[in-house]
């Protein structure tokens, strides 16, 4: 044992003596958000406050309210009798250096659960191995970094859940896509060649099930967000105190919305839809068109006599504006977070056929070492992995030596 947790003890002994001073903290906050979110009732007032924010470029980044008050909860609706569930999730090998042959991996999975029918769960599963020099390094010869792998990925799932969910099939309406994650803020970073291009691709695929009138939802699981808080603060400030020193302030610092809407909303319940604000979602509506710009709502997935769990849903303006499908959303979601432990059944099993396991990258790894034999090549890691893995699969011990 290399960890000498004698001296991490009293360590952790400071650590939870500071966390349970920061939760008292936090408590006396969230009251006091509560009781401001409470008295926002009037829309019109905080739109007001709002544009005065983007007239004053203050860098505002909270929630706007769309047409359902946001300091109540909206029932739980009647769950439809049919409806058709449609969750993708992506994994990924990184290129390794000390590999005998560069290669990095995605491997995309939808899973498809036929709701309220008695029809088995279909799965559709789409590996791509990429191997050649201009898929495994850049202009200098490294390596590809992460970040790209990750955007890829990010661009395949969209595009193979959008495949799927506009399939000619005879699948039942309504029929809801289920993203793992955000609608809004890919990962495309300065890393990253041909982003424009990949966004692009992204936005074609949201496209087509806009076109087919597929209700598409980003799940995002105990979300950290402040998207509130940051309109509570605002709605605090006078006109001539909104400036960007100001709608970011300090004020309840470490509360988020969740801590406001687990009190509000009760089990099956959700907020009202609320419009982001920010530069990205802003490029989203201007760019690829209205029915782009990202909406979202909290909903309590957790069932009677549990504790409160919320997840954040983001949904286009194209759902958003249609209330059948947002009740569906709503429904059909909660539908599926009893069936497993407050969290969708159907990203659960997504996730489940999406992650390649250490045994099948062993496998691959395997495969690729004997075709590379078979085309006589010589096979050589580099020696820091060889003693990493020496390392890592434990000592022996020799007897007179």
């Amino acid at each position: 044992m290399a960890l000498p947790f004698d001296k991490i003890e009293p360590q952790v002994q400071q650590m939870g003596v500071e966390v349970a001073d920061r939760g008292s903290t936090l408590a006396e906050q969230t009251i006091s958000a509560l009781d401001l979110l409470r008295r926002m009732d009037d829309l019109e007032a905080i739109w007001a406050q709002i544009l005065t924010a983007r007239q004053n470029d203050a860098g505002f980044r909270g929630a706007a309210p769309m047409d359902e008050p946001i300091n109540v909860s909206i029932p739980l609706p009647e769950c439809p009798p049919l409806a058709t569930v449609y969750a993708a999730d992506g994994s990924q090998i990184y290129p390794d250096p000390h590999a005998p042959a560069p290669y990095w991996l995605t491997n995309i999975g939808v899973f498809v659960y036929h709701h309220g029918v008695d029809r088995l769960p279909e799965i559709v599963v789409e590996p791509e191995l990429f191997f050649r020099e201009a898929d495994v390094r850049d202009r200098e010869g490294r390596l590809i970094p992460s970040a790209v792998i990750n955007a890829r990925r990010t661009v395949y799932e969209m595009q193979m859940l959008s495949k799927v969910a506009t399939r000619d099939a005879a699948d039942a309406d309504p029929r809801i896509a289920l993203y793992d994650g955000p609608l809004i803020g890919m990962p495309m970073g300065k890393d990253v060649p041909n982003a424009n291009m990949l966004a692009a691709d992204y936005h074609e695929a949201v496209d087509f099930m806009y076109d087919l009138g597929v209700a598409l939802a980003g799940y995002v699981d105990r979300p950290s967000s402040r998207f509130m808080i940051y309109t509570i603060l605002l709605m605090t400030l006078e006109q001539e105190q909104i400036t960007r020193g100001n709608v970011g302030g300090a004020t309840f610092e470490g509360v988020n919305d969740q801590d406001l809407y687990k009190v509000i909303l009760k089990p099956g319940e959700r907020s009202g839809l609320m419009i982001q604000q920010s530069p990205l979602n802003k490029e989203y509506k201007d760019r690829h068109g209205d029915h782009q710009e990202i909406c979202f709502f909290y909903l309590n997935t957790a069932s009677a006599g549990q504790e409160a769990y919320l997840a954040r849903v983001e949904i286009p303006m194209w759902v958003a504006q249609r209330k059948p499908l947002v009740n569906a959303v709503h429904a059909v979601l909660y539908s599926q977070c009893q069936i497993t432990d407050r969290y969708p059944y159907a990203l659960t099993r997504a996730d489940e056929i999406a992650v390649v396991q250490p045994a099948e990258k062993r496998h691959l790894e395997d495969m690729i070492a004997v075709e590379l034999l078979r085309n006589r090549q010589a096979l050589e890691a580099s020696r820091k992995l060889n003693t990493k893995n020496l390392a890592r699969h434990g000592r022996r011990h020799y007897e007179g030596v």
